[in-house]
């Protein structure tokens, strides 16, 4: 009896588990865009969920109509399949009197690939804030078309690091952003940048050995400059960030490891300097906002397969 009573307490102990892991295996860094409607009024939303930690949820929103555009930082709790977002600073506006705009709370469910629900103010000193509807639909990642066999050539698929593989090259890497900040960057013989904060965003790993970059001005074009710094050394020196993308080709050569980061040269005409970077594949796309401003540098890490 006692044998049977202990493995029954086992049994429930391992679904009560299972079912923990399976619910917070749902939420993941993702992208999710649609419309936020307001009486007769309809904007464009993104919901971008940039940090995942057990229930809760950090990213961004991205709020846009034709004459209006707006930025912020949110913080949420996921529980099962109901997502409550709150918006809890404002990060970039074309609106003069950004005083006065609203930060808002979601109350969102998730079908499948959608999410939906109601909006409404988050700010208590601010009246009138009104409410709404939010429909958003998941953005997937864009897969390349693979290359066609040729029947006479066999391919060896990429190998996916393993756990202690990857463990390894964290540790590395921490080691190595630790030695890259205790000094002044000296950019070859072009100019001397000075030390900022570095706020690393992320680290993409690829099985690939080479992945392109792209860097934008996301949303309102305001004018903002960056250097673009790749492990100390500047690729793109004061260039204003604009619709069409700074592109640079990264290759696995005397280092399969970079650390990327964005340097502002001026604030732009709407503080802080913000972009959205991709990085892509010959198998996948990621993209990742970022914010920079005259004390701190936005950076990712980049690591990509090494060939010896």
């Amino acid at each position: 009896m006692r044998l049977k009573k202990s493995l029954r307490i086992t049994l429930i102990i391992l679904l009560l588990q299972a079912t923990f892991f399976t619910v917070y295996s749902q939420v993941t860094t993702s992208t999710w865009t649609g419309t936020a409607k307001q009486d007769a009024t309809t904007y464009s939303y993104i919901v971008k969920i940039n940090k995942v930690a057990k229930d809760s949820i950090f990213g961004t929103t991205i709020s846009s109509s034709k004459e209006f555009y707006s930025e912020t930082k949110f913080k949420g709790i996921v529980n099962g399949n109901n997502f409550l977002i709150n918006e809890t600073e404002l990060v970039k506006t074309n609106y003069k009197g950004a005083g006065s705009v609203c930060l808002m709370k979601l109350n969102l469910k998730k079908k499948n690939d959608k999410l939906e629900g109601s909006f409404s103010s988050s700010n208590k000193e601010i009246k009138d804030c009104g409410s709404g509807t939010i429909s958003l639909s998941l953005t997937k990642e864009k897969q390349a078309t693979p290359a066609p066999k040729e029947a006479t050539k066999t391919t060896v698929p990429d190998q996916i690091p393993t756990k202690k593989e990857i463990e390894g090259l964290e540790q590395l890497e921490k080691k190595n952003i630790e030695q890259s900040i205790t000094a002044p960057i000296q950019i070859s013989n072009q100019r001397n940048i000075e030390k900022r904060e570095i706020d690393l965003l992320n680290t993409f790993r690829f099985v690939e050995d080479s992945v392109m970059i792209k860097i934008y001005d996301n949303g309102v074009i305001d004018g903002d400059v960056i250097s673009l710094i790749i492990n100390g050394t500047i690729v793109f020196d004061k260039v204003k960030l604009t619709a069409s993308p700074l592109t640079y080709a990264l290759k696995s050569n005397n280092t399969s490891q970079f650390q990327i980061e964005c340097y502002a040269d001026n604030l732009g005409e709407i503080p802080p300097n913000t972009g959205l970077i991709t990085i892509s594949s010959a198998s996948k796309t990621s993209e990742i906002l970022f914010s920079s401003d005259l004390k701190k540098s936005a950076a990712i890490k980049v690591l990509l397969k090494n060939f010896p």
